[in-house]
């Protein structure tokens, strides 16, 4: 991918969600200065690798779920804690079962962003689970988490619950 189509990427992933549309060409080009002919070709290769979607021949591109993570692996390059797949486990386990491993995987301090079939409690596309490790006062380790629509501010929540760790940890 090239770092042109990495920021018309970034660019879909944050217009949409902002606003819940399929983006256009004519958007893009208003924010990033370029010509509508030169993203469509753009978005047309992205859609091809397997990045954006058309949901029908007259909208713009939303994101996949590889997009996703593309774009939660560039907020790791610039200092944000992500995590790749880390779930391998059967679907027939049942929920105390992945709510236990969810636990064990997750360190002090760590960060980890589970995308859709990720999740290692529910198995659905549709939602991105953002969990953290922390210890207590009393040398507790606990792990608080954030589950909410695959289309979220990552950059936003993913700083939101790193946050809410901080605070959980000086809470006495």
């Amino acid at each position: 991918m090239t770092i042109r189509q990495q920021k018309i990427l970034e660019a879909i992933i944050k217009e949409y969600v902002d606003n819940s549309q399929p983006v256009s060409s004519r958007i893009l080009a208003q924010k990033l200065g370029l010509s509508s002919a030169t993203l469509r070709n753009e978005m047309m290769e992205l859609e091809r690798s397997g990045y954006l979607l058309k949901p029908h021949t007259s909208a713009g591109r939303v994101p996949t779920e590889k997009a996703y993570r593309i774009f939660i692996s560039s907020l790791e390059n610039r200092g944000a804690k992500v995590l790749e797949k880390t779930n391998k486990q059967s679907s027939e386990d049942i929920f105390e079962k992945h709510f236990n491993y969810l636990f064990e995987q997750i360190g002090e301090e760590e960060t980890k962003v589970f995308i859709g079939k990720e999740i290692p409690l529910v198995r659905t596309k549709k939602y991105t689970l953002i969990v953290t490790g922390f210890r207590t006062s009393n040398k507790k380790h606990e792990v608080v988490g954030l589950l909410g629509p695959t289309r979220m501010r990552y950059d936003y929540n993913i700083s939101l619950i790193n946050k809410l760790r901080e605070m959980l940890e000086d809470y006495e």
